[in-house]
């Protein structure tokens, strides 16, 4: 007997992501500023889409952006430190890191049982470096904590800063931005219609620098992407929520 097999052909599925990019850009410069005092990464993906319209990112940016992907837990790859050793270790990944880290990062990094030990150790290295009076301290952003140099020694920082290349926003990338925050989540049109210009070019490299993203689709005519910010906005003007972005009131004092 013999019988006649047949092979399935099949085309390998293909996956693509879509990813694009505001108080007021003074606001935002201020604040940007203040976080300025510590170290601020600029990310270096991005990409443009046709016909003006800024493309999708990776789903790697949507990962770092912290607000879409969801965390994929991570298997510690070796024993827990012993508890003596707990405040030590997690100091020395702080400052390795140069970017904020979450209580659960550190707990799936370190395989531990708890989040709760990670706060308190935390804590331990922060009362560590007041009392030292060290010219660092933790800062809360973007729901984790990460190492910036302290306000009295901005000066000195601000020194060095300008002997390194200058990746400030511009004004109207700035003023894109802002749009974005008090607004999101926001149509590329309204945008334009809320600063009177086109804003491609701001929006693209604000998707570059992985301050924005796109959110969805608006159900006007033509479906337009909408945008709203990323977590790295939020580590980067030294936000550890959108709810401490400057209200109304605080911009008028300004």
């Amino acid at each position: 007997m013999s019988s006649n097999r047949r092979k399935g052909r099949g085309t390998p599925p293909t996956q693509a992501s879509e990813e694009d990019a505001a108080p007021s850009g003074e606001a935002l410069a201020s604040t940007g500023a203040d976080a300025a005092d510590g170290a601020v990464p600029q990310p270096e993906v991005g990409a443009a889409g046709a016909e003006g319209e800024p493309a999708a990112g990776s789903e790697g940016d949507a990962a770092s952006a912290g607000l879409a992907a969801p965390s994929r837990k991570r298997r510690a790859q070796g024993p827990p430190p012993p508890p003596e050793r707990l405040a030590g270790a997690i100091e020395a990944m702080l400052l390795a890191a140069g970017d904020a880290l979450t209580p659960e990062r550190i707990r799936d990094v370190l395989g531990l049982s708890s989040a709760i030990h990670v706060r308190e150790a935390i804590e331990q290295v922060r009362q560590r470096w007041q009392a030292a009076g060290l010219s660092v301290e933790l800062q809360e952003v973007a729901g984790g904590v990460r190492v910036v140099t302290r306000p009295e020694f901005a000066e000195y920082v601000r020194r060095l800063a300008r002997h390194v290349v200058d990746g400030r926003l511009s004004q109207g990338q700035l003023e894109t931005l802002s749009i974005v925050a008090y607004r999101q989540p926001v149509a590329r049109p309204e945008i334009e219609r809320i600063r009177g210009v086109q804003v491609g070019e701001a929006l693209r490299a604000l998707l570059d620098r992985n301050l924005v993203k796109v959110v969805g689709r608006s159900d006007q005519p033509g479906r337009p992407m909408l945008y709203g910010t990323t977590r790295k906005f939020l580590t980067a003007f030294g936000l550890n929520d959108l709810k401490d972005l400057p209200s109304a009131k605080d911009l008028a004092r300004l």
